[in-house]
């Protein structure tokens, strides 16, 4: 990420860009009732650097029909996305793709997407958000985190953006900004009522 002139101690609000309704009802009925279905196949998520007691959730890769739509989409969109979020046109090489469900107590502390291992080559985050309705978790907000500049250098403040996850939309940042995911709670405790999440990276060419 390179760094705006400015002022040492400068705020910086990083752009973001929600798209509501992003799936036609068809599509979204039919991947609900697929992950609603598959619950068995899920397994603990991880991090990069193996952290402990960082992130709790589960994952899925998604079967290959289903990632191909959402990646196809993703792609429709990205020229009108990629000059909200403060970028110059590029060609978009790879999409990654996974299945998340936040069942109760699961979280994910500040992090970043990009910068490290395999991670290097994230431009920008997506988060598609999709739950049983009504909905029947609370919270799961996503926060993405301020920065000013110090020692010229990037340094997260304490003030962040507060993005709910709304039901069929899809949210896009940098991959390289700092963000959390606060706690989920399920009161009834059943999978199907959990935050559910397809999400990924898209790399820049």
């Amino acid at each position: 990420m390179s760094l705006p002139t400015l002022a040492p101690g400068t705020v910086i609000r990083h752009a973001l860009v929600q798209l509501d309704d992003f799936l036609p009802a068809d599509e979204l009925e039919t991947l609900s009732a697929r992950v609603f279905a598959a619950e068995s196949l899920f397994v603990p998520s991880g991090v990069s650097d193996s952290k402990e007691d960082y992130r709790h959730s589960f994952v899925l890769n998604p079967p290959d029909d289903l990632s191909r739509n959402m990646v196809v989409r993703i792609r429709a969109v990205m020229p009108d996305v990629i000059p909200r979020l403060k970028m110059k046109p590029f060609p978009v090489t790879q999409i990654e793709c996974q299945i998340t469900a936040n069942t109760d107590g699961s979280f994910f502390r500040v992090h970043t997407d990009s910068g490290v291992n395999e991670t290097v080559r994230r431009q920008f985050t997506y988060v598609y958000y999709f739950n049983r309705q009504p909905k029947a978790f609370s919270g799961g907000e996503l926060l993405i985190y301020d920065d000013v500049i110090r020692n010229g250098k990037l340094a997260r403040t304490d003030t962040y953006q507060r993005i709910e996850p709304r039901h069929n939309s899809i949210v896009f940042f940098q991959a390289a900004v700092m963000h959390e995911v606060t706690k989920v709670e399920v009161p009834s405790k059943q999978f199907r009522d959990a935050r559910f999440t397809v999400n990924g990276w898209i790399h820049r060419g």
